[in-house]
């Protein structure tokens, strides 16, 4: 039980985390503030660590509850 949820919880974080991650963009396809998007490097490979985590966790739960079954 405590698997499922902890499941459901990194699936949600990582879509969570992955819209948060991309930058807004017009409708060329060009960032609209590459200044600010530059800034924020630091932040960005913590959220992309974050990202990373939240994945291998979601395919280690997985794989857990299918051996559990």
């Amino acid at each position: 039980m405590i698997i499922k949820l902890l499941w459901y919880f990194f699936s949600l974080l990582t879509i969570f985390l992955i819209l948060i991650s991309n930058p807004k963009v017009n409708s060329l396809g060009v960032s609209s503030d590459q200044n600010k998007v530059l800034n924020f490097r630091s932040s960005q490979i913590l959220i992309q660590r974050l990202i990373s985590f939240s994945v291998f966790m979601f395919f280690v739960l997985t794989l857990i509850s299918l051996l559990i079954v």
